[in-house]
């Protein structure tokens, strides 16, 4: 039984570690690092973590939040890699602004972030 991989799936791999890249440049470039995130990982879910997955089966990309308990919340779909990464980054942008608005209003985040814990 041989252990290569189609070429159709090494491409997919090649081409997941370089958006994984892009988008792990971004989270950078925006300070984003301290917020919860999963790129193309198979770890199991965690808490109020926003993900973006690549599902084999259907040929897409998955952007989703988890919930308390690491419940999913609605999973969006993609064909095309920079629809879904514009998801992904508008999802860690409300994020961000959610947990401001809860800070701001007295009542407590998500979980702790600089992002959000400096604005006190």
């Amino acid at each position: 039984m041989s252990t290569t991989l189609p070429l159709t799936s090494t491409f997919r791999l090649k081409n997941l570690d370089k958006e994984k890249q892009e988008l792990m440049e971004e989270i950078k470039l925006l300070g984003y690092e301290s917020l919860r995130y999963s790129v193309f990982n198979e770890h199991g879910l965690s808490e109020w973590e926003t993900r973006i997955e690549f599902n084999n089966e259907t040929e897409k990309y998955e952007v989703y939040l988890t919930r308390d308990r690491a419940d999913k919340g609605k999973i969006f779909e993609y064909t095309d890699f920079k629809e879904a990464k514009e998801k992904f980054m508008e999802l860690l942008e409300h994020t961000v602004s959610r947990n401001k608005y809860y800070i701001s209003n007295g009542w407590a985040p998500q979980y702790p972030s600089p992002l959000w814990d400096q604005s006190k």
